[in-house]
């Protein structure tokens, strides 16, 4: 059970941080400031910190590999976001036209992360136990820095 459990706190701390480096890519799409994305691989690379320069490199290589796809989704996710833009503007909104808009938001979202999720899952699989203990540490340090304030 206890390995079972390391593995899911490793899989939420990764998700996390994926989580982190996504919302930092869009939000540097979104909003066009190269800023943004920087930040979003300062995250990346904060967390990848713990790790020795090859496994970093290692990891690197696994997300390179899906930023084809990563980079689909989101202008994907853009072209609905300035669709959804134009429609709530209209004088009376197409709740289908919204409805189409959100699910695809929703969907390349999703796909996006699961891409990310599993390059990261990949290159965890080469990671010893000590490093995969480390990015978890890293990722809730990171997480815990960038919580959205209470409401």
């Amino acid at each position: 059970m206890s390995a079972r459990r390391n593995w899911m706190a490793f899989a939420l701390a990764a998700s996390v941080a994926l989580n982190l480096f996504l919302a930092g890519v869009v939000a540097g799409r979104v909003g066009g400031q190269a800023a943004q994305g920087m930040q979003a691989k300062r995250n990346l690379e904060a967390m990848l910190a713990p790790l020795p320069e090859a496994k970093r490199d290692a990891v690197r290589r696994e997300l390179r590999g899906v930023m084809p796809e990563v980079r689909r989704n989101l202008q994907a996710v853009n072209q609905a976001r300035a669709a959804l833009a134009e429609e709530l503007t209209r004088p009376e909104p197409d709740g289908a036209v919204l409805e189409r808009n959100f699910r695809e938001v929703q969907t390349r979202t999703t796909a996006t992360q699961q891409a990310l999720q599993q390059a990261f899952k990949r290159a965890a699989a080469d990671l010893t136990v000590e490093e995969r203990r480390a990015l978890i540490e890293a990722a809730r340090r990171r997480a815990a820095r960038t919580a959205l304030p209470e409401l």
